[in-house]
């Protein structure tokens, strides 16, 4: 038995020990009969859970407390038998006493076998494998090239050196959505300089994060450029495995701390990866540290990263939070600073825009200053210079993230630009901005709504719909843009940067009736800018000085007034193609100009107008607008628009392809005339909910191939000439509460595809002919409609989409 034991470890050298007693017996060992062969045979049985653990703790920790009871046992063990080695053959009373403590031991050692038996049952087999497997990949590495240098990436958590402001409540929230069972990586997302790194730090030292974690937390500043090697190294040896070749390849390295990881259950690991930029090298990173076991990644970036789940958004401050924030930094180091007034101290910080780095660069910069100069920085401010001009700090952390943009998607630093087209704090349609880059960039829908989708994951705009299914069949008329002011102010300040006459796209903006010396006084005409935006107050008083600027494809007017007129000078503008009148105010505004302009603009294609009140067209003499491909009316007013109008609509607009009008709530009968366009392919009428008939007439419409009516909710029915529309693909009712049935021919639109009926309360059946609708792939609707469709055409079940829908109303606010 003696023999067996030998080569143990830590645990093999008291089993020796215990062999030897036992092999000392000799003759004694009758005195004690079977009860001392029972106790050689447990021991026996447990000398390949000894080696078991002497393997494992070569390369790991086995788990201190059964290695602790196990070393207990055996020193029991030992001193029983060394007692009962000394008992006589006439000593019958010690020999009783020792031998019903033998016992005892035998039951005990049995006891610990089988609980070491139960576990390795569970997880035994896999411990001994991981360990198998970290030995051979340790081997693989030290027979490699040696020890490699020294590994110099910190993955330690930074210590706090100053008290945070605003970051409890998203702690809170990261730790709700980290801890979810499931959850194995969350990135947090926001601009450069909005506190990501800092919210890391406070998460790595919040108590609950640390009970949880204990020692295993590790944090590590990713950057632009990760190298993975050393990374992966850092963090090896942080958790005590060992030093890496440099000669290795990732993914063995990987595998290594895969391993190390696992083993270390049921302690779980924290990993924060701060500042990653986004990248293959970022995405093969992220891609491996989502599969660790036993860990929880935590990423601070710029960018999203869908693929790996959900991201959470860091929110600028609160304005108590974005004072606080500046009161701190504007007295540091002289607790005891005198502010000047407190209405300037607003207006700094409003100034910031609640930018948690802007804050500090121009607190700091005023800390200790004369009055004098907090004054001038508040009146800058104020009056809207950027801080960006002067501040290279804020600049650069901003501008690196537009940089990150590569050469092969200039079109995507393109868009972001033309964003600053718009005011700030405002929600920019989503089909606005369709229509600008239709002209631009020559690019369809999808193309630009893919742009938008990834300057979203590069955190450079928000996005938002007013319903998940919003995107569906390239329908964007309820998705929106907004962006942080501080992003728009970077597009603004680097569109300034450029001589006037040297602008691709021209930005200005007009307080009162004081426009910029280069513009009165003609300094730098004409300008070559291909976008011109245009944003005046509600004291202005359309009095347009003159401006030559023949290249404009795109104008964008930003009215504030009750009142406006359209520039004279654009009637110059021989290359219009887009028009867009977007007033940011919540009144409506009234468009005096004069029509005739636009008879100049022959070839426009797209006009779209935002809170606009049309006056009617029957008192102008317009001409064809032959090249006018859509028409977009949001929010406005223009019941009165086509009303006793001598010319027929249809000879104003030949060649129309969309119609789209939202929340026209002023709309009560669609006009007759848009009836006679019949070139029109697209017809979306939405969330009018003034509306409540449609003419007999719209069967005309012979071309049409999408009809829109979402969220009609006063519409009570649909002309049984709709069964006329033989092109007709898509026809959506959704949200039409008022609708009771659908046209009774409606089967008779043989190329009809998708139907959506969902959230029509007061449709309980369907018209039969229903069955006769051959191209049909898609019905979405309620459980209700569902079965009726099932029960009127067997077939058309497989098509039916029982819909889920949550309303998003965060867009109210934006």
């Amino acid at each position: 038995m003696a023999g067996a034991l030998i080569g143990g470890a830590a645990l093999g050298v008291p089993f020796n020990e215990l062999a030897t007693i036992l092999k000392n017996f000799g003759e004694r060992a009758m005195s004690f009969d079977s009860v001392l062969k029972e106790t050689e045979s447990k021991v026996n049985d447990i000398i390949p859970l000894v080696k078991e653990i002497d393997d494992l703790n070569e390369f790991l920790e086995y788990p201190k407390e059964e290695t602790e009871k196990l070393k207990n046992l055996l020193e029991d063990a030992k001193k029983l038998l060394s007692r009962c080695l000394r008992v006589g053959k006439v000593d019958l009373l010690r020999k009783s006493s020792h031998t019903e403590k033998l016992r005892e031991l035998n039951t005990k050692i049995g006891s610990f076998k089988d609980v070491v038996l139960l576990q390795t049952s569970r997880d035994g087999k896999k411990t001994l494998r991981l360990a198998s497997e970290i030995k051979d990949v340790v081997l693989r590495l030290d027979g490699k090239s040696g020890l490699s240098n020294p590994v110099d990436l910190v993955v330690t958590v930074p210590v706090i050196t100053e008290e945070s402001v605003g970051l409890e409540k998203p702690v809170e929230k990261l730790k709700a959505k980290l801890f979810k069972d499931g959850v194995r990586l969350l990135v947090v997302t926001a601009p450069g300089g909005c506190g990501k790194s800092t919210l890391a730090e406070k998460f790595c030292h919040d108590k609950q994060v640390k009970n949880k974690f204990q020692r295993n937390i590790l944090f590590l500043v990713v950057s632009s450029k990760p190298e993975t090697k050393r990374i992966l190294k850092s963090i090896i040896q942080r958790l005590g495995g060992p030093v890496v070749s440099d000669s290795v390849r990732d993914d063995e390295a990987f595998r290594l701390l895969e391993l190390l990881v696992g083993q270390l259950s049921p302690n779980p690991v924290l990993i924060v990866l701060d500042d990653v930029w986004d990248g293959s090298e970022s995405n093969k990173l992220l891609e491996k540290f989502s599969r660790l076991p036993n860990c929880k990644i935590l990423v601070t970036s710029r960018f999203k990263f869908p693929a790996f789940g959900e991201s959470y958004d860091l929110e600028p401050l609160d304005h108590k939070d974005a004072k606080e924030l500046f009161h701190r930094w504007a007295s540091r180091g002289n607790r005891m600073l005198q502010f000047p007034d407190e209405k300037i101290v607003e207006k700094i910080v409003r100034g910031c825009k609640r930018f948690p780095l802007a804050l500090k660069v121009i607190a700091g910069s005023l800390s200790g200053r004369a009055t004098s100069v907090w004054e001038v920085t508040e009146r800058k401010l104020s009056r809207g210079d950027s801080i960006l001009g002067s501040e290279n700090e804020l600049l650069k952390c901003l501008k690196d993230t537009l940089d990150a943009v590569p050469d092969d998607k200039i079109v995507l630093k393109e868009c972001f630009m033309d964003l600053g087209s718009f005011p700030e704090d405002q929600r920019i349609r989503a089909a606005t901005f369709i229509d600008m880059c239709a002209v631009l960039y020559e690019q369809d829908e999808c193309e630009t709504m893919s742009n938008l989708d990834e300057l979203f994951t590069r955190t450079l705009v928000n996005t938002v719909s007013l319903r998940n299914e919003a995107h569906e069949d390239d329908y964007y008329s309820e998705s929106y843009i907004t962006q942080h002011d501080i992003l728009r102010e970077l597009a603004v300040h680097l569109t300034n940067e450029q001589q006037v006459d040297q602008r691709t796209r021209l930005l200005v903006d007009i307080n009162k009736n004081e426009f910029p010396k280069w513009w009165s006084e003609k300094e730098t005409q004409p300008v070559k800018a291909r976008l011109l935006s245009i944003t005046t107050d509600e004291k202005f008083s359309s009095y347009w000085p003159d401006m030559e600027a023949p290249e404009v494809e795109v104008l964008i007017l930003n009215p504030g007034s009750e009142t406006y007129k359209l520039p004279e000078f654009a009637k110059k503008m021989n290359r219009l193609k887009v028009l867009i009148v977007r007033n940011y105010r919540s009144f409506p505004t009234e468009l005096t100009s004069d029509y005739q302009l636009i008879n100049c603009l022959s070839r426009l294609e797209r006009i779209s107008l935002e809170r606009i009140s049309i006056s009617s067209f029957s008192d102008h003499n317009l001409k064809p607008l032959l090249h006018l491909k859509k028409l977009s009316f949001f929010m406005c007013k223009i019941d009165k628009a086509f009303t006793n109008c001598s010319t027929q609509i249809s000879s104003i607009l030949p060649n129309l392809l969309e119609i789209s009008i939202d929340f026209c709530n002023d709309l009560v009968a669609l006009p007759v005339g848009l009836c006679e366009i019949f070139t029109l392919e697209k017809l979306s009428i939405t969330n009018c909910h003034g509306l409540s008939s449609l003419p007999e007439e719209i069967g005309q419409l012979i071309n049409l191939k999408i009809l829109r009516l979402r969220s009609c909710i006063h519409l009570e029915k649909l002309p049984e000439s709709i069964s006329r529309l033989q092109e007709l693909v898509d026809l959506d009712i959704s949200h039409c509460v008022g609708l009771t049935k659908l046209p009774d021919k409606i089967g008779n639109l043989q190329k009809l595809e998708k139907l959506n009926m969902w959230s029509c309360p007061n449709m309980h059946k369907l018209p039969k002919s229903v069955r006769n609708l051959k191209s049909l792939k898609k019905v979405v609707c309620e459980r209700e409609i569902a079965k009726w469709v099932n029960f009127v055409s067997p077939r058309l079940g497989n098509v039916v989409k029982e819909q889920k829908e949550e309303v998003n109303l965060d867009w109210l606010y934006a």
